[in-house]
Formats: structure tokens, C-alpha cells, sequence
């Protein structure tokens, strides 16, 4: 695909978003303009991996909300907010999956912390005054 092509569907696809979405991202914008080839490809990855499977879209963008939400990045929290509300989440499900993403958060530090006090206890033949 040529460059002037790829933009042109950079724009289409961005002008799509807008239609579905109350708000775009800045950093989707930005490639969008800048790297118009990276931000098709996120777009087509996005959209495959939306559409694939059974799960409602719905709770695929829950999943996403949570997994943000357990990454700590809040830009991509405000995003999929949005994206929850433009897919029907009520404010109790949206809370629900950044509850669910600190459980999970919470349970890989006790994990680590456990397992770590674990095998120092095992190295130092279960004495550790």
C-alpha cells in the first residue's frame, strides 16, 4: 500500500472512531497523523481482537478497563471509561472490573512477597532471626 493510501485509511478509520466514540484518545490522534501506518495496524489488531470470539464487546472492553486499571495506566483507564460507557457499562460495572484488577494486582504482591520469604526460609534452612 502506498503512503498516500495509507493515510487516507488512517483517516477513514479515525473519522470511523469518531462516530462511535464520545472521545479519542490524544496518543491514537498523534499516530494517526504522525505514523499513520502504525496506527492502521493497531486499529486492525484492535479490531480483531474485539471481534474474535464470543465474548460480548462489552465485556471485552471490561477486560481491557481491568487490565489497564492493574497496569497502572491511567490514560488508558480514562480511555476504556469512556469506552465502557459508549458500550453500555453502567458506572457499577466499571467499577466492578477496576475492583476486580486490584484483586488481582494485590494478589500478585502477596504472591511475590510470600514466595520470596518462602525461598529465604528454604535458603537459610528455615532460620531467619
Amino acid at each position: 500500500m502506498k503512503a498516500e493510501e495509507i493515510r487516507e485509511k488512517a483517516a477513514s478509520m479515525l473519522n470511523q472512531m469518531k462516530k462511535k466514540r464520545s472521545e479519542i484518545p490524544a496518543f491514537l490522534e498523534y499516530l494517526a497523523a504522525e505514523l499513520p501506518s502504525v496506527f492502521v495496524r493497531h486499529q486492525e489488531d484492535k479490531q480483531y481482537a474485539m471481534h474474535y470470539g464470543d465474548l460480548p464487546e462489552k465485556v471485552k472492553v471490561l477486560i481491557c478497563l481491568a487490565v489497564c486499571a492493574a497496569l497502572g495506566e491511567e490514560e488508558m483507564v480514562r480511555s476504556y471509561l469512556i469506552a465502557g460507557r459508549d458500550h453500555g457499562a453502567s458506572e457499577e460495572e466499571l467499577l466492578q472490573a477496576i475492583l476486580l484488577a486490584r484483586f488481582v494486582r494485590a494478589s500478585a504482591v502477596l504472591k511475590s512477597g510470600a514466595e520470596a520469604v518462602r525461598k529465604w526460609k528454604e535458603e537459610k534452612g528455615g532460620d531467619v532471626s
